[in-house]
């Protein structure tokens, strides 16, 4: 019920309107061309602990300022603003649900990752899974085909290197600033956040399944629990953009430090 409802929203909407030669199309084919499955292995392994960097929640969100989304088209002011923004919606229409606003602040810092040498395709864009037959929905489909695994006979196959009902969780998406971070919250113990909201962090970029409804034949039931979490958040973290008055004033900032501070009280390793 929610994705369809989100559907309607978004073709009332002019956000996600992805145009063929823009910034955003030429980014898109880098990173089509890039995520491929053992890529996305690496990366995996790379990141399987954390040891870049002793920061609190606080001070990344902080470093977001110097941020833009280059595969986004609908923002274009620092990531940081578009934080604030999503949290704030969220605490308008839910003030007591706390988790969901740490969920809003929090949803994008895992594109630190930029300050640890990687390309931003390998932080930002919606992911997808790899390892199997790329998603017709999957934002400019048409340039999958510069990624090498689309050729490949196993992995070009409907199931590729999973079975069927497997469960989303044990699917490989292309490497990000969600999976990044997911990862940062499970290696840390020293925070409050419950996984029901680090679950709704790892796959909000997750479009071409809680929008595009792929991938329906890789679900177990309680897959649908995830999708509708995630689809609920979605609606504050899309249309937040849309906030073009918004005012980030210093009784905000204060009330998201607190927040922070309450979550995550002791520094976390990144």
């Amino acid at each position: 019920m929610l994705s369809i409802l989100f559907e309607k929203m978004k073709k009332k909407s002019k956000l996600r309107d992805y145009k063929i030669n823009t910034p955003q199309y030429e980014f898109y084919k880098e990173l089509h061309k890039n995520q491929t499955y053992n890529y996305v292995k690496t990366k995996l392994k790379q990141y399987s602990t954390n040891s870049n960097k002793k920061m609190t929640m606080n001070e990344v969100l902080s470093m977001m300022d110097k941020f833009i989304d280059p595969s986004d088209p609908d923002v274009s002011n620092e990531n940081s603003i578009h934080a604030y923004q999503t949290a704030e919606r969220i605490r308008k229409e839910q003030p007591l649900n706390l988790e969901l606003q740490v969920c809003g602040i929090i949803h994008d810092l895992g594109k630190i990752l930029l300050n640890f040498n990687e390309p931003a395709w390998s932080v930002v864009g919606d992911t997808f899974v790899v390892g199997c037959e790329f998603a017709k929905s999957i934002i400019y489909y048409d340039t999958m085909k510069e990624n090498p695994d689309y050729y490949n006979y196993i992995y070009n196959t409907k199931y590729g290197v999973y079975t069927p009902n497997c469960g989303i969780e044990k699917l490989l998406l292309s490497f990000g600033h969600d999976e990044y971070l997911y990862r940062v919250l499970q290696n840390n113990k020293n925070h409050k956040l419950s996984h029901k909201y680090q679950k709704i962090i790892r796959y909000h970029s997750f479009y071409p399944w809680h929008t595009g409804n792929d991938y329906k034949y890789f679900e177990i039931p309680s897959d649908n629990d995830i999708k509708q979490d995630v689809l609920e958040f979605n609606k504050f973290d899309l249309y937040s953009k849309e906030d073009i008055n918004f005012v980030l004033t210093n009784e905000i900032k204060l009330y998201y430090k607190n927040l922070l501070a309450n979550f995550f009280p002791q520094e976390s390793i990144w």
